[in-house]
């Protein structure tokens, strides 16, 4: 089953947060072998919450970018190792299951770190110069490693300890053992006197090969306190196994870096890349979720999309550029990006998106429930003011009578209630209300963006014009940016004032009444896509025709 993300413009308003959640729905009915998630790019105002609030359902999911994590390439492998599991293990399962990392825990069931190709090749290949190598070992990793029989534990089940073999002369062998500092553990076959001075001088193991029973050993093993294993290999076989029965453990590194599921799937692939792991953890809240390689990086996942209430990458959730877009429903202008495959696209100069996805609906015999209802109503009474924008149309008004009637809201009162949630601009941050509901466009070689923000009176504008300016300054300046603009909408009386960041060629055709530097009346101006957006583009396009 493929995640396919529903979502609104960035900086969401009632409208496309609304539709995403209705159409995500709606989706999840007619089409169930995908899972669609209503998602939403940044945070959501007082109005938004009252009407989901309304809905007794959770407004989408906030998420500022569906670009692809390590998460989701991560893998819970089939394997696991324990710190005790010997090191023959680790080789037998990279060469099985063709892994090049395999996760080693603790017996706490808690991960510890990584065993790979590489660690494994390090250890295997190892030289130690003139000093004698010393390994850990557990006793009870032997009868895993080697044939044969392990005839006594001893009292020390796990131990460190060089190897040696007793091949040479009697007194030369003895020298050599005494002349260790660790005590080792001795591989030897059936002689008397070397296995004697063994037992004499309590050495922690002796692995005796040519030998089928103990009472084939010529020497007195009584009160020896280590372990003995009787092997069926040969010496040389037996020295090579038993060096790989050590455990796991004394192969993983503590300094291993472990990846957030969250993290982004590129700086995960450079982490990766740049250490010395053939493969990293990856761990969701705490716990571990799985693992990943390098072979995890050769393919970058392609999210999907369906694109709410606009068409236009500037305005889209971050990631949407590398995403796979599968579908639009809009009711603004078309500038939609290049799709290798073709797509279903519905858009309609209709006043809301919510009204496209009430249609949807009806388009596939299905009937909103509940909650879904209130949301499409709320979409449709706050994008069209009611019904009273220039863009509402006479379905805008059929949904509104229907969804009224199903929800049994009356429209007037609910508009009410919610335009009373609109806080004054004093009691707002300028450089939130610039950009809350900000959208981005591109004509003629120039980027502008149009802010909008609803009040209830514009009396007070004295009050706030000021800071909205130098906020849409710095909004320009820190998006790159030629032109920024802000409508500050009258919702009770529907007129609009607006305020500009400077582009004096093309502000000097606007057909607008300048009220001061950089600030214009608009009468009966609500829209920002049918009113005031065309004429923008007509004076970009006359400027750079």
């Amino acid at each position: 089953m493929s995640v396919v993300f529903v979502a609104g413009h960035r900086n969401p308003d009632m409208d496309c947060t609304c539709a995403a959640y209705a159409y995500a729905a709606l989706k999840g009915r007619t089409d169930p072998a995908n899972d669609y998630v209503a998602i939403r790019s940044g945070p959501i105002n007082a109005q938004i919450e009252l009407a989901f609030a309304r809905a007794g359902v959770d407004a989408p999911e906030h998420r500022d970018t569906i670009a692809p994590t390590v998460g989701e390439v991560a893998h819970d492998p089939e394997v696991h190792l324990h710190v005790g599991d010997p090191i023959l293990e680790a080789i037998r399962t990279v060469r099985q299951k063709t892994v090049s990392a395999i996760p080693v825990f603790d017996f706490t069931e808690t991960l510890v770190g990584v065993v790979g190709v590489n660690e494994i090749a390090d250890y295997v290949l190892s030289t130690h110069g003139e000093e004698r190598p010393v390994y850990t070992f557990r006793v009870e990793n032997l009868p895993r490693v080697l044939p044969g029989t392990l005839h006594q534990v001893g009292d020390r089940p796990e131990f460190s300890a060089p190897i040696m073999t007793g091949s040479m002369p009697l007194a030369q062998t003895i020298s050599r053992l005494a002349a260790l500092s660790f005590k080792p553990l001795l591989v030897v076959g059936n002689r008397t006197e070397i296995l004697s001075y063994a037992v004499e001088s309590d050495l922690p193991a002796i692995v005796v090969t040519g030998v089928e029973s103990i009472r084939d050993i010529s020497a007195d093993l009584t009160g020896y306190r280590g372990a003995v294993f009787l092997s069926d290999a040969d010496t040389a076989e037996s020295i090579r196994l038993v060096r790989l029965s050590a455990p796991v453990a004394t192969l993983v590194s503590g300094t291993l870096p472990r990846l957030s599921s969250t993290m982004d799937f590129e700086e995960a692939k450079r982490m990766l890349l740049s250490s010395q792991f053939r493969g990293l953890p990856v761990f969701e809240e705490g716990r571990f979720k799985g693992m990943v390689t390098r072979r995890s990086f050769i393919e970058r996942p392609r999210p999907k999309i369906i694109l709410m209430d606009h068409n236009e990458l500037p305005q889209a959730v971050d990631g949407s550029e590398s995403a796979e877009i599968v579908e639009i429903v809009d009711h603004h202008r078309l500038s939609a990006p290049d799709t290798a495959t073709p797509i279903s696209v519905t858009t309609r100069p209709v006043g809301s998106t919510c009204t496209l996805v009430w249609q949807e609906f009806r388009l596939h015999g299905e009937q909103p429930d509940p909650a879904t209802s209130v949301l499409l109503l709320s979409g449709i009474i706050s994008d069209t003011v009611n019904l009273n924008s220039p863009t509402t149309t006479a379905a805008d008004a059929l949904a509104v009578e229907q969804l009224a009637a199903e929800t049994g809201i009356d429209p007037d009162d609910y508009a009410s209630e919610l335009f009373a949630q609109l806080k004054a601009l004093q009691e707002r941050e300028p450089r939130e209300i610039v950009e809350s509901d900000f959208k981005q466009y591109d004509e003629s070689g120039v980027v502008f963006g149009i802010g909008q923000v609803e009040v209830t009176t514009l009396r007070d504008s004295e009050a706030y014009t000021e800071r909205l300016s130098r906020a849409l300054e710095r909004t320009a300046a820190d998006r790159g940016i030629r032109w920024a603009m802000l409508m500050v909408t009258d919702v009770m009386k529907r007129n609009s004032l607006l305020l500009t960041s400077g582009y004096q060629e093309a502000e000097e055709r606007l057909p607008y009444h300048r009220e001061a530097d950089r600030l214009f009346y608009l009468p009966d101006v609500v829209s920002r896509k049918k009113q005031l957006l065309p004429g923008v583009l007509q004076v970009i396009r006359q400027l750079h025709r």
